[in-house]
């Protein structure tokens, strides 16, 4: 029962904290819907005229107010625009690299990804060492800016780091800095964005170095396993798989596929939104990790699902699937920091249970 009115709490403060986040011209109109109801129960108990008035008079002035910032908020989003470019480039310019190019063709069909997605897109590349690459996307029309690192697993000496176990929450950028990750990505927040809510439905297979953190796998989540070789294989959500087997030496599970056998999975659910998806070519030698930034209009409404699963397919994936996201989405590059914009308003990275990340020799 605890356990019930806690979830209870933790999804009221969730929704409060999505409520605030909401643009103003939408929170005013709710606002005089309160107001309007408040009027109503008034008249029902026969509260004064001039109190009612009141009420309306307030919240016109309170829309008034908010018009008025909005449009200052227009005079300004070009500006805000132009720095947010400036934003991505500066953060392109800090490659791992030493600005260096590398020898070896890059690991991404960057030219596909131009010349077939839906909208105009602008492409920053880099090489960030031998084994992985970058490449940061802006598109307009919404405004949406993702970043998607490609990894080659077949590299000598590369690492595959995920969260040994099941305690309380903590950072990406915490985990990649104690385990000396060049590359880390969220894992999986579970019910709500507060510590202590547990997984809840959103779980499935965790293995560590051939350790089973849990074994819970269903049929409706995916998950990714490597053997000790690094070479990757994608197991989509129908087929339950819950075998300690040699090709789980690690595993890590997500929410939904978007991708299945080159195949974009039809979704309903056509909200652009910050997200978080892995992938892995059909060779499986190659590891696609994509950040999309959301929920800020000004720099990133984000992408649907489908157009994620199209952006991983045009890169180079034959599988995919899409993991924890919204506030909890969020790249972490050594040498960078985290380099995408999460979404939670103070634009910080969320705590989350489990965390992935590549270690690479130096």
């Amino acid at each position: 029962m605890g356990d019930k009115i806690n979830v209870i709490l933790d999804n009221l403060l969730s929704l409060t904290w999505r409520v605030i986040d909401l643009p103003m011209l939408v929170l005013i109109p709710l606002l005089i819907a309160i107001l309007l109801i408040l009027s109503l129960i008034a008249r029902l108990f026969k509260v004064r005229s001039s109190s009612i008035v009141k009420y309306f008079f307030f919240g016109f002035f309170v829309l008034g107010f908010a018009l008025l910032v909005d449009r200052k908020f227009a005079i300004l989003k070009s500006e805000i625009q132009t720095l947010n470019e400036k934003y991505i480039g500066l953060m392109n310019s800090r490659g791992s690299s030493g600005g260096k190019k590398l020898e070896r063709n890059f690991l991404m069909d960057v030219e596909s990804l131009k010349s077939n997605f839906t909208s105009e897109l602008k492409v920053w590349q880099q090489n960030l060492n031998q084994a992985v690459d970058l490449i940061t996307v802006k598109k307009e029309e919404p405004n949406a800016v993702f970043y998607i690192a490609a990894v080659d697993l077949s590299f000598p000496g590369i690492e595959i780091a995920i969260t040994p176990e099941l305690k309380e929450k903590y950072l990406t950028s915490i985990f990649a800095h104690q385990n000396d990750c060049f590359l880390a990505i969220n894992g999986e927040a579970g019910r709500t964005m507060y510590p202590g809510c547990g997984l809840g439905e959103w779980t499935g297979n965790w293995i560590v170095r051939g350790n089973p953190v849990q074994m819970t796998d269903t049929k409706e989540r995916p998950f990714l396993s490597f053997d000790k070789s690094n070479k990757a294989k994608y197991v989509k959500a129908v087929i339950v798989d819950t075998t300690l087997t040699e090709d789980k030496y690690n595993a890590i599970w997500g929410r939904f596929d978007i991708l299945v056998d080159n195949e974009i999975v039809e979704d309903t659910r056509n909200t652009h939104y910050s997200r978080t998806v892995m992938g892995i070519n059909g060779d499986g030698n190659i590891l696609y990790l994509m950040i999309v930034d959301g929920k800020r209009p000004e720099h990133s409404l984000g992408l649907t699902y489908a157009e994620c699963a199209s952006v991983m397919k045009l890169v180079g994936a034959t599988n995919a699937m899409a993991c924890d996201q919204g506030g909890s989405s969020c790249m972490y590059v050594k040498g960078k920091g985290i380099i995408n914009r999460p979404a939670d308003s103070e634009g910080i990275e969320r705590p989350v249970y489990t965390h992935f990340g590549i270690r690479i020799p130096d």
